[in-house]
């Protein structure tokens, strides 16, 4: 199956966090764990088929409070 699905290039912003955590160390409430645990990156953008859409906007919201949080610890 392609990674070029419509599902996929709706929720493109999530890739990068759904492969590995883009801060380095994820926190333990962190919702995209356990795709880390897949081996294959590619099975884990494959997983944004079969997540609900609701459920990848929650990871959504989520990924960017840590993201702003992540950069306002940096700055101080």
């Amino acid at each position: 199956m392609s990674i070029d699905t419509p599902k996929i290039r709706k929720n493109a912003d999530l890739i990068n966090a759904i492969s590995a955590c883009p801060m380095g160390e994820p926190v333990n409430d962190c919702p995209f764990l356990p795709y880390y645990q897949l081996n294959n990156e590619r099975d884990r953008i494959m997983q944004i088929e079969t997540i609900p859409q609701e459920e990848l906007d929650q990871m959504r919201i989520f990924h960017r409070d840590c993201v702003q949080h992540y950069h306002e610890r940096k700055r101080k």
